[in-house]
């Protein structure tokens, strides 16, 4: 390895595959003032990335206040959602309470004819 610089690559690092197997890795190197991000198909780096400290904060940011208002957007429609199982469970309940009130009403009107 004449000429070839070895280093050791800092603790963190992140694989994340997707359902094609294509992978994206990303790598703390910051000694040299930048993350690597890397795509992989199989075995093989096909693209490197260099992203600085503050635009890797901006990446990260994006990020977040994306996964806030899918959370949020998630809460509303669950909250939607069980207004509805709960309506149509209110509705359910006064049904058979109507129902068993008409008959109790009907068997008592029987009773009190002369």
């Amino acid at each position: 390895m004449d000429g070839a610089e070895i280093r050791d690559l800092p603790v963190g690092r992140l694989l994340a595959v997707d359902e094609r197997g294509v992978g994206l890795r990303l790598t703390w190197h910051l000694d040299r003032g930048f993350l690597n991000l890397s795509l992989w198909r199989d075995d093989r780096c096909v693209e490197t990335f260099h992203v600085s400290p503050a635009a890797a904060a901006d990446v990260i940011a994006f990020l977040v206040r994306g996964l806030a208002d899918a959370t949020a957007i998630g809460v509303d429609a669950t909250v939607r959602e069980l207004r509805a199982v709960a309506t149509q469970h209110s509705r359910s309940v006064l049904d058979r309470a109507r129902g068993s009130v008409a008959e109790i009403l009907e068997r008592a009107s029987r009773v009190l004819r002369p």
